[in-house]
């Protein structure tokens, strides 16, 4: 007898009698089998002498094998031939079969569906799309599941999956396909092989096939949210923007999320923000531990603060079909492009390019340039509205005269309806540069030692 999926063979004795035995040592250290241990699972069986042995019989026989002078001894693991499905719901269907039904991601996550059901794509009533379904879970009131560990980056790993999928049957039922994987198919892995030695010496590859290759890679990939190649797409696009009008102004969005009261709020501090106080409410650490376990209301919180800058600074308001836009601090916004980015503690941040209403086109603006009445409104542009500098400050020193006040951020702006609102907006602009954006090289830290010193 066999059984298939576990370490666990058959011998019979003198009185006929199914035994059922452990793998030797030996055995296992020849098959390399990994530290982790697996639980052994029947996945069938064979009874050479025909007699009758239930499944309990056979795993109770089994785990009474483990056992050798006191100790547990090893499990040998074997392939299935039925492949593990991806998703609860085939796709493209609507309604689950009786073996589906037992929701995977219901068994993957019990502390999150504590009952066994309601799980993702589960059989319903009501058919419920997938990022819908996890979108509703992410906002439930007890936040249990936008504080799991590993939830939202599962979710987000399968919708991934779902997009490749989808990307790639598009590719797949273009009228070229046939002919193109025909041609596929005569790569030869040396070919790959210098092709992978060309690009890592820079060299450009010259084989049609690789560049085949590349097209039907990139089109797929570029179709997956965060993939690589999507950013390729986004970068082919800001390259054929400014063709005839180049952008106006370029900007970076990186906001404070661990001691804003913004994002405290959107983490489930109850924080009253008409009457906030830097000393009362959450700590420093606290404030840092809400944000660091909380990784969706970060990314809530990030998300509002753009759209609020776009709305209230730039006058532009955006949604999934149209863009609306006003008079903003630059002007009238007739584009703009921007992109998210993570830093290396994983906070977000976005660079931004702007098209102001009735600049110049690119053939127009060398001609401007020659003229002093159009730098001489250039000037006078900058001077009102950019500028790198603190009034009243003549050097560094000045700036380090202020006291440091690192949680600077965890309070209010100044009211505009404030008589003295002008000089309490120049006493936090002070602040927030002494905090924020003094900065002093150290050795080992930003300035790194080379062969030249």
């Amino acid at each position: 007898m066999h059984i298939t999926g576990g370490a666990v063979n058959d011998t019979s004795d003198d009185d006929g009698k199914s035994q059922i035995m452990l793998a030797s040592d030996k055995k296992i250290s020849q098959c390399r089998v990994g530290p982790n241990v697996i639980p052994i699972q029947i996945a069938g069986g064979i009874n050479t002498d025909m007699s009758k042995l239930t499944a309990s019989e056979l795993m109770t026989w089994g785990l009474a094998n483990l056992w050798k002078e006191g100790k547990e001894g090893g499990y040998l693991v074997r392939h299935g031939q039925q492949p593990v499905k991806d998703f609860g719901r085939p796709h493209g269907s609507d309604k689950l079969g009786a073996a589906e039904r037992l929701n995977f991601f219901a068994r993957a996550f019990p502390g999150l569906f504590p009952y066994g059901e309601g799980g993702i794509e589960a059989n319903q009533e009501v058919t419920v799309d997938f990022s819908e379904h996890v979108q509703w879970a992410l906002c439930y009131h007890d936040r249990r599941f936008q504080k799991h560990p590993t939830f939202s980056f599962v979710a987000f790993g399968i919708s991934q999956w779902c997009q490749v999928l989808s990307s790639t049957w598009l590719q797949m039922s273009r009228k070229t396909f046939e002919k193109d994987a025909a041609l596929l198919s005569n790569l030869a892995l040396k070919r790959l092989q210098k092709a992978q030695d060309a690009e890592e010496k820079n060299v450009p590859i010259t084989h049609p096939l690789i560049h085949l290759l590349r097209k039907h890679v990139y089109a797929t990939g570029a179709h997956i949210i965060g993939s690589d190649y999507s950013r390729y797409q986004c970068r082919s696009q800001i390259w054929s923007a400014p063709i005839m009008n180049p952008p106006s102004l370029w900007i970076t969005v990186n906001p404070c999320d661990l001691h804003n009261p913004i994002a405290q709020v959107f983490s489930g501090e109850n924080i009253n923000l008409d009457d906030l106080w830097e000393k009362l409410g959450p700590l420093k650490e606290k404030r840092a531990e809400n944000v660091a376990l909380d990784p969706y209301a970060t990314a809530k919180f990030f998300h509002f603060l753009v759209q609020m800058i776009l709305g209230t600074l730039f006058g532009v308001e955006a949604t999934v079909q149209h863009a609306h836009t006003q008079m903003g601090i630059f002007g009238g916004v007739i584009g703009y492009f921007g992109l998210v980015e993570s830093q290396g503690r994983g906070t977000l941040h976005l660079h931004m390019l702007l098209w102001l209403r009735n600049t110049p086109i690119s053939e127009e603006i060398e001609g401007l340039l020659a003229t002093e009445d159009f730098c001489q409104c250039v000037r006078e542009f900058i001077k009102e509205n950019i500028r790198a500098y603190l009034p009243g400050f003549e050097s560094a020193e000045d700036l380090k005269k202020i006291p440091n006040n690192m949680e600077v951020a965890y309070s209010r702006p100044p009211n505009p309806d404030s008589p003295d609102y002008n000089s309490e907006v120049l006493e936090l602009e002070r602040k927030v540069a002494r905090n924020k954006q003094h900065h002093t090289c150290e050795l080992h830290r930003c300035l790194v030692m080379d062969k030249k010193g």
